[in-house]
């Protein structure tokens, strides 16, 4: 796949960017969506954020359905709501779906995969707090264990992100 990212939390962006890399799909991050208007490449797939700084990516879903017919458009968002689900399709949007979300269903939606969506997540029992902790584990990764620098790249208190890798910790 030929994927197009368009996300202003650049460290979310970095890390779908690694991941879609290491399974062989080419990708290109934006932060800005007027930036869209200049690329020259095609891509498969446009994951949009919904709330780009002070835009909307709303505005930008027929742009890029003129410049990319063929691409399948999914907005991502932190926060979904049904009207903008609504207004995101109605105005030429695929899909429309919630971060946090893991790479596996991701990656399985972009493919067109809907029964292994509904399974990973019957079977996997996806949640926010699963979701939540794997993401605070790749930045912590990649922060070599670093909770101060983790935090700061969450953009959270180092106290918040203490309490959060207690609850995740086993107890024993």
């Amino acid at each position: 796949m030929n994927i197009l990212i368009v996300e202003d939390d650049f460290n979310f962006a970095r890390m779908l960017q690694i991941e879609f890399e290491e399974v062989g799909d080419t990708v290109k991050i934006l932060d800005d969506p007027d930036a869209i208007k200049d690329e020259v490449d095609n891509y498969s797939h446009v994951l949009l954020d919904l709330r780009l700084q002070t835009k909307s990516s709303l505005n930008y879903i027929k742009e890029v359905r003129e410049k990319y017919p063929q691409s399948k458009i999914y907005i991502l968002t932190g926060f979904g709501s049904i009207s903008t689900t609504v207004e995101a399709i109605k105005l030429g949007a695929d899909d429309y779906l919630t971060k946090p979300i893991s790479f596996d269903v991701l990656r399985s939606v972009l493919l067109g995969e809907r029964n292994k969506v509904t399974d990973a997540i019957k079977e996997e029992g996806l949640s926010l707090d699963r979701n939540e902790r794997e993401y605070i584990e790749f930045v912590l990764q990649k922060c070599g264990g670093n909770i101060t620098k983790a935090a700061k790249t969450l953009g959270i208190h180092r106290q918040s992100l203490q309490r959060k890798l207690k609850k995740y910790t086993p107890k024993v």
